[in-house]
């Protein structure tokens, strides 16, 4: 019995002293050692900040927070809070990861989740709204701004009035930063929106993104008035269908000289001659052009529209900014303007020029053709234009004129990817002085519009639909005869 015991251990120290047993135990501790490196590398990332622990492979970077964002965070001085107002099991996925983001990034940031079932009084202090799962409060002491759920999703026109409608963008770091920007700002900059002249509404779009870069709107009539107020600093004429008075010029002037900002807006729309207001502008070296600017080059206009510009853009702290994230305005109907003869110290510069293939048609809303005929003004022409004069050395006056009452339709700003809008948005910002933009964008979950030139979009057919089949007809071709030839 004992000796058949041994013959067993014996074969064994002889199966395990084996070339291939050894490489088997090798491999068996290695993988034991691999799998424990792991969990204890998992069970420390799992301490560590979202931000830092795992990586955002969204073409859009929906779960991260943008480097704008973080500029503000960085310089955050006082405390803020956040609270995020959902019920247990009810987050939504992209609002707790941007959260966790910004309170990550941020010593300064604390976020306070309050479910609504167990406080429900808690949201009574900051609003009367109805209150949605996954809304927030961002407050800062005493100041505070509350953010529906329902306005992080952005959903267009026609989703909207549809059975199945979807949301397009995500705005909630948007939304979430501009309240930050709103609750450590002491005193919001206001623009001033001129009345009394049939001027064209701020669109529902443009006023929340007004709201959204924390400036504030308030109406202005010049038509009772001997001055203008003296605690206007910036003026929005947006597309009058009527002139100023003789007086309000002589008002707008004297604002203006004093270091006032002026941003007009008027082009080709339905308003008349408006000689007083253009004086206003001519008095600083930018004369309107009558008539309406064709663009002959496909590089420089959208939807097979000449009418439908997209202009090249000057250097300026107005343009800078879309020139360096690869946006383009679109100026729909637009004049031109004159700025060759600008007073001895006035600077002008040109902020969007069309190109030399343009001209004018003094025709306007009549042209019957998109054709250049004999008589009509030579491009390349100014269609936007900033007029800068030292007052003193702290004060300037700044009057930007765009060329286009269309501008800021909404429509055209949606095809622009908001360039547009942006656009203005920047000239107000420049105008009032505001260091701190918020010009974070909304994030798209489906498609986003990709601004090109009719030219581009040519060129992007004939690849698609002609260059590329018949590249895989000829390789195809190609494979058949070499295979028959076998």
């Amino acid at each position: 019995m004992k000796e058949s015991c041994k013959n067993r251990l014996t074969k064994v120290r002889e199966q395990f002293g084996t070339r291939s047993s050894k490489v088997g135990s090798y491999s068996f501790f290695l993988t034991v050692i691999v799998l424990a490196i792991l969990i204890t590398v998992n069970f420390a990332l799992s301490f560590l900040p979202d931000s830092y622990a795992q990586a955002d492979l969204t073409a859009n970077q929906l779960y991260s927070i943008s480097s704008q964002s973080k500029v503000m965070l960085s310089s955050l001085e006082d405390d803020i809070t956040i609270y995020w107002i959902v019920a247990s099991g009810q987050e939504d996925e992209y609002v707790e990861k941007l959260l966790h983001n910004y309170e990550d990034y941020s010593s300064k940031v604390k976020v306070e989740k309050k479910d609504p079932d167990l406080n429900p009084d808690f949201t009574n202090a900051y609003t009367d709204e109805e209150i949605y799962n996954n809304s927030i409060i961002v407050e800062c002491g005493e100041r505070y701004r509350y953010i529906s759920y329902e306005e992080m999703y952005e959903v267009s026109s026609t989703e909207y009035y549809s059975m199945y409608s979807s949301a397009d963008e995500f705005s909630g770091e948007k939304l979430i930063t501009s309240a930050i920007s709103y609750c450590t700002t002491e005193e919001l900059p206001v623009v001033h929106v001129l009345e009394g002249h049939g001027e064209m509404e701020i669109s529902s779009g443009f006023a929340d993104a007004i709201e959204t870069d924390n400036l504030e709107t308030e109406s202005l009539s010049l038509l009772n008035g001997e001055s203008v107020p003296e605690d206007v600093e910036c003026i929005l004429i947006n597309a009058p269908s009527t002139d100023i008075s003789e007086e309000e010029k002589e008002m707008l002037i004297e604002f203006l000289e004093g270091g006032g900002r002026v941003l007009i807006l008027s082009g080709t729309d339905t308003e008349g001659e408006l000689p007083n207001l253009k004086a206003v502008a001519e008095y600083y070296g930018i004369s309107v052009l009558e008539g309406v600017v064709i663009e002959e080059s496909a590089d420089h206009y959208v939807f097979n529209m000449p009418v439908l510009l997209m202009p090249d853009m000057g250097t300026s702290d107005i343009t800078d900014p879309l020139i360096s994230d690869n946006y383009h305005v679109i100026l729909p109907v637009a004049k031109a303007l004159d700025v060759s003869e600008p007073d001895g110290d006035v600077t002008v510069t040109p902020l969007l020029t069309s190109s030399e293939d343009s001209f004018i048609k003094e025709e306007g809303y009549e042209i019957e053709s998109y054709e250049k005929e004999e008589g009509d003004t030579q491009g390349p022409l100014t269609l936007a234009a900033l007029a800068t004069k030292d007052i003193d050395s702290e004060n300037q006056m700044q009057l930007v004129w765009v060329a286009s009452s269309l501008m800021l339709d909404d429509a055209y700003n949606q095809y622009s990817s908001d360039a547009n809008e942006d656009f203005v948005l920047n000239a107000l910002e420049m105008m009032c002085e505001k260091d701190d933009s918020v010009s974070v964008r909304s994030k798209s979950l489906t498609n986003e519009y990709l601004t090109v030139s009719t030219s581009d979009a040519s060129f992007l057919k004939v690849v698609t639909i002609g260059i590329i089949p018949a590249a895989y007809l000829v390789i195809g071709i190609v494979v058949v005869v070499r295979r028959k030839r076998r």
